[in-house]
């Protein structure tokens, strides 16, 4: 009996939300289980997904469970024969009120306070993007590249270099919330997918496929209809499929990790000798 084929997605809300709400995780129309379908049938084989993805994720936090959460570690991606890397979006969203001000109010009390702290800072948000005119970033460039190659070294490292793997661009944001304006976005896209074709993994675009959907997006103007998960989905699977066929490199293990590994068997056959 041929083993299942084990997909990890590491990734934010676009991984279970459509155009209507966050989804369950195995509705069929979603992007990871989009591509699961497109791989089953080429390959003739069963695909199992697992996402990791939380609201609001950026590459902190994917990077935080690639290197603290065990279970993500060694049950996930030490096992994953193909590698999704579906973050970046939140980082490169318009920069309104400071993730490190956001980040403190859920320790506020009591609880009165926090809400109103709360709900005062989602009304400013829109009105601080609006006055710099959608410039800037959650995640300031420069540490979005430090954090983003740390993850993507990460995912080569634990899964020895020998899975498939594919990273996806960043979506854009084109809410009220957001000022209704991106001008960032169009950098921050073609600098993220050159990271991550540098490191390895076969990049796939996102906005180009939900540009067309744009009166069907959610009212938050970030999450897609099904229609654009279908295109996405596709796309990764075309993307994953090459390396799963052997007929292009997978990920391949980082420079300095295939190094040390050479340099510790020449070591060892010295050793034997």
């Amino acid at each position: 009996m041929t083993t299942p084929l084990s997909l990890l997605v590491l990734g934010d809300s676009t991984a279970f939300t459509d155009a209507s709400g966050p989804q369950l995780p195995d509705a069929p129309h979603l992007y990871p289980n989009v591509a699961a379908r497109h791989l089953a049938d080429r390959l003739g084989r069963d695909v199992e997904v697992t996402v990791v993805a939380q609201p609001g994720a950026t590459v902190r936090e994917a990077l935080r469970a690639a290197t603290k959460d065990r279970h993500v570690q060694f049950d996930l991606l030490a096992h994953a024969d193909a590698v999704v890397v579906g973050v970046g979006s939140f980082d490169h969203a318009p920069a309104g009120v400071p993730p490190s001000v956001q980040a403190v109010v859920p320790y506020l009390r009591p609880a009165g306070l926090r809400r109103r702290v709360r709900t005062g800072l989602h009304r400013a948000y829109p009105l601080v993007v609006t006055l710099r005119r959608g410039r800037g970033a959650r995640t300031p460039p420069r540490e979005f590249h430090r954090l983003y190659g740390e993850l993507l070294d990460q995912v080569r490292s634990i899964t020895w270099g020998r899975a498939a793997g594919a990273a996806l661009g960043p979506t854009s944001h084109r809410s009220a919330y957001y000022g209704h304006r991106h001008p960032g976005h169009a950098r921050a896209e073609v600098r993220q997918l050159a990271q991550a074709r540098a490191h390895g993994f076969a990049a796939v675009p996102v906005w180009s496929r939900v540009v067309d959907h744009l009166e069907a997006l959610n009212d938050d103007g970030i999450h897609w209809p099904a229609e654009a998960h279908a295109a996405i989905g596709a796309d990764v699977a075309a993307a994953l499929l090459p390396q799963l066929t052997g007929e292009a490199p997978t990920t391949g293990l980082p420079a300095a990790y295939q190094e040390h590994l050479e340099a510790y068997e020449t070591a060892a056959a010295g050793d034997e000798e």
